[in-house]
Formats: C-alpha cells, sequence, structure tokens
C-alpha cells in the first residue's frame, strides 16, 4: 500500500447525486438529517421492517410537520421544508426510516452530496477509449485516476480537480475498474473520466 500512497499526488472531490437527506437509518427516538434540501421542497418518509403501532414522525425546521403511520411505507408531507434541525419519531420500533427531498408531484429532488473531498488520486491522460454502448452510442474517456482501495466510486458520480490535475476541472466517472493483486485482494481503483 505504501508505493501506490506514494504516487497518489493529485486531489479531486467526488460528489454523488442523491434524493436522501436522511440516508437509511435504524429507527431511533431522535434523529439528524444527513443533508439539508438544496430548495424547498416536501419530505417524503419511507419506514420498512418496523413494529408500528399508531406510529408518528414529527419534523422541525424551517417549519413543523408530522406524518403518521400505521404500518410500513412511504408517505409525503404537505409542507415545503427549506431546513431540517430534528425529527422525533414515536410509536414506531425496530427498522429503518428514509427521508427524501421531493416535488409537490411526489418527483425526487437529487442534489449533490460530496462522497470524498478531497481524494488523493493519480490522474493522467489517456489517448481516448471508446466504449461502445448500444448500438449506434459510444462514450469517449480522455482521462482517467487511480484511487486507494477501499474507495467506493460508482459510474455517473462528479469529479472535480482540487490541485494536481492537467487538462480538466469537472467529469463524470464513466467506467470504473477495481485492479487486483495475484493474492485476490484489490490493490486499486481505476477510474475512466468523461469530459463535461
Amino acid at each position: 500500500m505504501s508505493e501506490l500512497t506514494d504516487i497518489l499526488n493529485a486531489s479531486i472531490k467526488i460528489t454523488r447525486l442523491t434524493s436522501l437527506l436522511v440516508d437509511k437509518s435504524a429507527v431511533a427516538a431522535s434523529l439528524t438529517a444527513d443533508r439539508q434540501p438544496s430548495r424547498a421542497s416536501r419530505l417524503s418518509v419511507e419506514i420498512e421492517g418496523a413494529t408500528v403501532s399508531s406510529g408518528s414522525v414529527t419534523i422541525t425546521g424551517s417549519t413543523v410537520e408530522a406524518i403518521t403511520f400505521d404500518a410500513n411505507g412511504s408517505k409525503s408531507g404537505l409542507k415545503d421544508f427549506s431546513s431540517i434541525s430534528s425529527i422525533a419519531i414515536s410509536g414506531i420500533s425496530d427498522g429503518f426510516i428514509k427521508v427524501r427531498a421531493v416535488s409537490r408531484s411526489g418527483q425526487y429532488i437529487n442534489q449533490e452530496c460530496d462522497v470524498y473531498n478531497p481524494m488523493a488520486v493519480k490522474f493522467y491522460a489517456i489517448d481516448g477509449r471508446i466504449r461502445m454502448l448500444k448500438q449506434g452510442q459510444q462514450d469517449i474517456v480522455k482521462y482517467k485516476f487511480m484511487a486507494a482501495p477501499d474507495k467506493v466510486i460508482l459510474p455517473g458520480d462528479m469529479m472535480y480537480a482540487l490541485s494536481g490535475v492537467a487538462g480538466i476541472t469537472m467529469g463524470q466517472v464513466d467506467f470504473v475498474e477495481a485492479i487486483v493483486d495475484f493474492d485476490g485482494a484489490t490493490h486499486h481503483i481505476e477510474a475512466e473520466i468523461k469530459e463535461l
């Protein structure tokens, strides 16, 4: 691993689109939001695998709203939140909860959230790799980076150059591959970047 960390001489930021304001969490009496809404939006609360007995999820922030549950499922509120300060849960035990930002029509509102900021990488240009997708479609990537094996990078993630990166300021992860040692352990992650 020390040989790999010696060559990770550039720094980037990786972000991912998500509608989740509270990532999937175990039900507890009180929760805090993992992130705030990027704009005023309604909230959709999903309860799964829980024991529900006249359950209530009360969200406090720029306004206050209580969403009641009599079984597992998903319900959307009617008030617009621009911030969330606390979430109180009663009458629901065990199981999991997720809270999403949604529009008035119930569509998810995605926003960028940091996954790694900063992340050490070895960044380099490639000649331009063409990947065939469906018939008649192709992707051309001109950049690639190597990262530590413990990083979880997904196609569609956004990449922003911070330092030590030449030729590109932002891009989108197009293809990710784990490079494996002879002993079967992941040595590093390689990701191809499509310029935006």
